[in-house]
């Protein structure tokens, strides 16, 4: 019999603890739900609602390095989540650094810019033909 009235008092207890609890500021409420976000109506690419002649500044990571005169970056952000990026200068960026570029967004057609220095072999660009690409004032590479 001793060991009933043990059990009878844990319950007694557990029971007197659990009627304490919400008068004790516990509550069972879920927490509340942030509004969700509305849906846009925009499009979803900075590169998408760029025209070409427009200035644009990106901030992204490099992707990969095309030349001398033009490298690739990546941000979700972009259509196709890349743009080719046209310098006139050499730019010691490497893959996944960050760069802020500035410029003009152009369409690039590898015909058009043949003169332009530093522009290597016509099959690295072939992905870009007839795209949107930034051609490049001023990089800013962060370290």
């Amino acid at each position: 019999m001793a060991g009933q009235g043990r059990v009878r008092r844990v319950a007694l207890t557990a029971g007197l603890v659990l009627a304490a609890l919400p008068s004790a500021g516990c509550t069972w409420d879920p927490a509340p739900q942030p509004s969700p976000r509305p849906a846009s109506t925009s499009p979803s690419s900075t590169l998408a609602r760029a025209e070409i002649g427009d200035r644009l500044t990106v901030t992204a990571a490099v992707e990969r390095v095309v030349d001398d005169a033009a490298f690739v970056v990546w941000d979700v952000d972009l259509a196709d989540d890349s743009l080719l990026v046209l310098t006139r200068q050499v730019v010691e960026a490497a893959p996944p650094q960050l760069v802020t570029v500035e410029g003009t967004v152009v369409r690039f057609s590898y015909r058009d810019l043949l003169g332009r220095p530093g522009l290597g072999d016509p099959d690295a660009y072939r992905s870009f033909e007839g795209r949107k690409a930034l051609a490049a004032d001023q990089v800013t590479v962060w370290r």
